[in-house]
This record gives structure tokens, C-alpha cells and sequence, in this order.
């Protein structure tokens, strides 16, 4: 079957009801996945400390800001580390279930269906080369980053206190760090998908998504932030459910089954997150080559 690009609306669509074929196969992936992230970002908190500094965020701001700056400091210092840790291990999780998303919307556009064994197997193929590709992209992002510092260090050194002139830095650096950095990211989010679908190597999966996404960058970045607006609206949901439990069972009977609740969804809505944004890249595709449902990957 000929695939034909779409309209805006279409994709988001033909994309949601797509997950109604497909969530039963990402199902088991995705809990084999945030299951053991959920709990290792736990034990991350737990063993490094930053669970002490999280509780006193959460309970006790005031305190935090009493306390002399070199204590503060050590206190915070292991947050970051396990918030590092935490963000590394929800990357390694997210390429994975990026990776299979892909194979299974495609597989089932085509006709196929493919089982969750048969999903996961697609993902770890494809995983070391998906993780090059994410990990070339976190270098540019750490260029563009030491670029901001590099703009902001000249000036602020000679400016001193905080002033007009500091501001317009500050303004000048947020312009030179958070323009390229989305510009970035919406060019390249089309990337696990050429790696599970193409079977692209890492580099040439940028190029390739960049390539697709180039005349279409405004389009794709309304499709990514409406994707990721019904994902949060999603996780608010869930997290409702334990709302009533509070008034039977108290606070700690909530919080408990919101927590169970949270590491059995996130990883299904990351899964259909990335299943969606499938169709998008599809729908790309068609925008720039005969396509059909033979000749998708």
C-alpha cells in the first residue's frame, strides 16, 4: 500500500489509534525496563545521599535556606551525582523502548505483529548503535553548552556585579544556548527512529533525521510538544488515581499505590510516546520518497 503524506491532524490521529494495536506487544518491554530503573534510581538516592537533601527540599525549604553555604553545598553535592545517575539510567531506558516502539508501529503498519519477545530482540539489535547516535548527540549538546559558558565568561568578567550589562548578557547567553540546543534537538528527534527502521548507522541516522525534519522543523516541534503535552496530561491522570486513597487509607497509602501506579506507567507512556512520534517520522518519509508499506524498513 502507497503511503501518502497526511495532514497535521491526521498523523496525531492515526497515531493515537495506532496505540490501540500496538500497547499490548510494548507492554512487557516497558516493564522490563522501569521496573529496574525505577528501583535503581531509589537505590542511587539512598546510597549517595541525595534522598536527604530531596526530603529537605520537599519538607523543610526554609531550613535549606539557613544553612551556611558550604554545608548546603554538601548536602546538595550527592543530589546532583544520584540526579546524574538517575537521568543516565532514564536515557539508557528510553533509547531501548524508543527502539522498540519503532519496530513494532512499523511492523504493524505493514501487517505483521509482532510479539513483545519479538520486540525486544528488534531493540537490542539496534541498541548499541542507538546509544552511539544519543551519545554523539550529547556531545554536541555539550559543545553548545561550553559555548554559552565561553560568551558568558568575557563579559560577565568585566561587568563584576550584577547590573543592566549583566542582564543583557544573561539575555545573550540564554539566546546562544536554548536556540541551537532545541534547534537540536527537534532536527535530530527523528534519529532511534532511522536506526530501528533503516537500520542506519549512528552518524548517518542524524543526518538522516535532520534531512527529514529540514522544511518541516515548525510542524515537527507543534507535533513533539503536543505528543509530550497529552504524555504529561497522562502521567497527571495516574497520578489522581491515589488522590482518593488518601481520604481511606491516609497520605502513606496513597503515596505507595501513586508509586507502584508510576513505575508500572512510565515506562508504557515513554513506549507509546515514541510509538507516536513513529508515525510522524512515517509521515516525513513520505513527504520526500515513494513510500510504501513493503518498503518501509
Amino acid at each position: 500500500m502507497v503511503i501518502v503524506p497526511r495532514q497535521f491532524g491526521q498523523v496525531l490521529n492515526d497515531a493515537m489509534l495506532g496505540l490501540l494495536g500496538v500497547w499490548r506487544t510494548l507492554l512487557w518491554p516497558a516493564l522490563l525496563v522501569s521496573v529496574p530503573v525505577s528501583l535503581g534510581t531509589l537505590g542511587v538516592f539512598a546510597i549517595t545521599g541525595g534522598d536527604e537533601f530531596l526530603e529537605l527540599v520537599l519538607n523543610n525549604p526554609q531550613q535549606l535556606q539557613t544553612l551556611p553555604e558550604q554545608v548546603f553545598w554538601e548536602l546538595a553535592r550527592p543530589f546532583y551525582w544520584a540526579a546524574g545517575i538517575a537521568t543516565l539510567l532514564q536515557v539508557l531506558a528510553g533509547v531501548f523502548l524508543a527502539l522498540a516502539s519503532h519496530a513494532t508501529v512499523v511492523a504493524h503498519i505493514r501487517g505483521d505483529k509482532l510479539t513483545s519477545s519479538e520486540a525486544t530482540r528488534a531493540a537490542l539489535r539496534r541498541y548499541p548503535t542507538g546509544i552511539g547516535a544519543i551519545l554523539l548527540l550529547a556531545i554536541v549538546v555539550i559543545l553548545l553548552i561550553t559555548l554559552g559558558v565561553v560568551v558568558w565568561l568575557g563579559p560577565m568578567t568585566s561587568v563584576g556585579t550584577p547590573n543592566d550589562a549583566s542582564v543583557l548578557v544573561a539575555l545573550v547567553l540564554l539566546i546562544v544556548l536554548l536556540g541551537p540546543g532545541v534547534w537540536v534537538a527537534v532536527s535530530t528527534s527523528m534519529t532511534t527512529a532511522a536506526v530501528a527502521i533503516e537500520g542506519s548507522r549512528a552518524l548517518d541516522s542524524i543526518r538522516r533525521s535532520m534531512r527529514l525534519v529540514r522544511g518541516r522543523w515548525w510542524p515537527t516541534t507543534g507535533f513533539l510538544l503536543l505528543v509530550g503535552l497529552l504524555g504529561g496530561i497522562a502521567v497527571q491522570l495516574i497520578q489522581l488515581v491515589a488522590l482518593p486513597l488518601a481520604l481511606v487509607g491516609g497520605g502513606g497509602a496513597a503515596l505507595s499505590i501513586a508509586s507502584i501506579l508510576g513505575i508500572l506507567a512510565q515506562g508504557l507512556l515513554v513506549a507509546a510516546i515514541a510509538a507516536m512520534y513513529t508515525h510522524w517520522y512515517i509521515d516525513l518519509r513520505s513527504r520526500r520518497e515513494s513510500l510504501s508499506t513493503e518498503s518501509l524498513g
